[in-house]
């Protein structure tokens, strides 16, 4: 069991559960190993070089516009050690985007991967800001690797284009020595960009303490045994929360080795669990099921694993015991379990786990969490009874980023002085407390953890003439999350040509996840009685769910 948070940031918490541990390896890239000396002698670089080199200070704000990678994670703690705010960015968002996030939060700063940063040098140019450009091969040395050479490629095609900015390299090699806050555990430590409790994008605030709490009660569920040796691989991003908060925060406090991975590949995500011994990893249903359709998946490596983490989509039963079956087959601890939890909570509040778990539901609560299901009233409602899941605890966000609004923005607080996350989700409560998610309240659907609004959508393709309705909903293609739109027309189009417009209007306006895979044209949407379009005769809430064809 991980020590209690103290009032700790999450630098502080990360160096305290690790000084029991000797100098262990604590990351991986490209198959280069570094130990844990290594890695706080390059954060504490880091944020020399953010607070002499850029004269960050505390309640700064920095952008941190990258994949997962060793520079992105240690940055996070970089910043986090001398009190700046970490505005962690999905790469793959347009330019206007992040032209946006800057100068809504301020950004004092911007960090970026050479090999996504094509598009965004105008915007980074254009704001004056400072910019950090990282490289695959940062972090590679001595190896002569195709991945070696495409990195410092990269990194000499693109970096003469920005004005302003600095090799990671040589960030980390200026200064060593920085002043650090401590004890600042109630300090923002990052923004999050998050789907907002109604549907609509947020940037969320989770404090240092929120993300320390949250962290010891996860790692109630299992304990590194071998420290270093012992490996978790970081699929997920850091830019959702659950890949910052619990597959890396959590990992490394616990002195397990993490392996980050930029681009989830499951040839390559199995090729490192028959090289590593791997015993956990997080991730989405879609990653999986890719996971378990790879040749190499079943072997022997397999017994190693104790923990593993499903969630932002809903995962079939069926799935879940198919998937189960290998890690049956060759004894190991752990099975994928599902749980539920959402940005504003810290990422999970529930989950089951190998020794307490009920099929079809998303478990118990952590301890010292409070879930409880309500009706609109914010009255509990009895068990068995659908409502609203609503969080209180330690984990919970300070509330949603406003520059002129209340500092706890999206947080209902009750006769008591009690804050609670309202999530927006329908589930109910069995009689032994397991909880079970019943579908979503707000209009959100959520492919490979990326938060996809169809209000977007809707908005901007009711613009062409040939549309009278139009509604984008919740799909699945197997156990794949999709965006279904199903259209009613104005007048007769080629429906073929048609719906590659609409595709490319959606991938010119939005990010890939935003594409419709599937477009059913339908005479009439079905409306309510108010003569709205029904959008929830139109979700398919669960894998194999019937839903309505042209």
């Amino acid at each position: 069991m991980l020590p209690s948070v103290e009032n700790y940031n999450c630098y502080e918490y990360l160096k305290t559960c690790t000084s029991i541990y000797p100098d262990v390896y604590m990351m991986q890239h490209f198959g280069v190993k570094y130990l844990k000396s290594e890695m706080f002698r390059d954060i504490d670089a880091l944020s020399a070089y953010f607070q002499k080199g850029l004269g960050l200070k505390r309640g700064d704000v920095y952008t941190v516009f990258m994949t997962t990678t060793v520079q992105g994670i240690l940055a996070f703690y970089a910043l986090n050690q001398i009190g700046v705010i970490a505005n962690i960015v999905h790469p793959l968002m347009s330019t206007e985007f992040l032209r946006e996030t800057l100068q809504d939060v301020n950004a004092k700063g911007v960090m970026i991967l050479d090999l996504l940063s094509k598009d965004h040098v105008k915007t980074i140019n254009d704001s004056g800001l400072p910019c950090i450009v990282c490289s695959s091969s940062d972090y590679s040395e001595g190896l002569k690797g195709f991945g070696t050479r495409l990195g410092e490629s990269a990194l000499k095609a693109i970096f003469p284009k920005f004005k302003n900015a600095i090799p990671y390299r040589n960030a980390i090699r200026m200064y060593t020595k920085c002043t650090p806050c401590e004890n600042n555990a109630d300090d923002i430590a990052v923004y999050l960009n998050g789907g907002g409790t109604t549907g609509k994008s947020k940037t969320i605030k989770l404090t240092s303490r929120a993300i320390n709490e949250l962290v010891q009660r996860v790692s109630d569920l299992d304990e590194i045994h071998v420290p270093g040796e012992e490996a978790e691989i970081i699929v997920l991003p850091m830019f959702h929360c659950f890949g910052l908060c619990v597959a890396i925060h959590m990992a490394l406090c616990n002195s397990a080795r993490i392996i980050p991975m930029m681009q989830f590949d499951a040839r390559i995500f199995n090729r490192l669990c028959r090289q590593n011994l791997v015993i956990g990893y997080g991730g989405i249903p879609l990653m999986f099921a890719k996971l378990m359709r790879e040749k190499h998946f079943d072997g022997p490596w397999i017994k190693n694993v104790r923990l593993m983490f499903c969630g932002g989509d809903d995962a079939s039963d069926s799935f879940l015991d198919e998937f189960n079956s290998y890690f049956e087959k060759w004894g190991a601890v752990g099975r994928l379990r599902q749980g539920y939890g959402l940005t504003e909570i810290g990422s999970v509040c529930c989950t089951n786990s190998n020794v307490d778990y009920r099929p079809g539901s998303i478990g118990k609560a952590l301890r010292g969490v409070t879930v409880q299901i309500w009706d609109d009233n914010h009255k509990e409602v009895p068990r068995g009874e659908i409502g609203e899941i609503v969080i209180a605890g330690p984990t919970i966000m300070a509330g949603y980023y406003t520059k002129d609004g209340p500092e706890d923005l999206g947080l209902y607080t009750d006769e008591n002085g009690e804050k609670w996350v309202l999530s927006g989700d329908l589930g109910y409560q069995d009689e032994d407390g397991y909880f079970f998610f019943a579908g979503r309240k707000k209009r959100l659907i959520i492919i490979s953890g990326y938060n996809v609004y169809p209000s977007d959508i809707e908005k901007k393709l009711s613009e062409l003439p040939q549309i009278k309705d139009v509604c984008a909903v919740q799909g699945w293609q197997g156990e794949r999350s999709i965006v279904r739109l199903y259209v009613s027309l104005k007048q007769s189009v080629d429906k073929e040509l048609f719906e590659e417009q609409i595709r490319d209007i959606c991938l010119k306006n939005f990010s890939k996840f935003y594409v419709p895979r599937e477009i059913v044209f339908l005479k009439e949407l079905p409306q309510t009685p108010l003569m709205k379009v029904d959008f929830m005769k139109l979700t398919q809430q669960k894998p194999g769910d019937p839903y309505l064809k042209a």
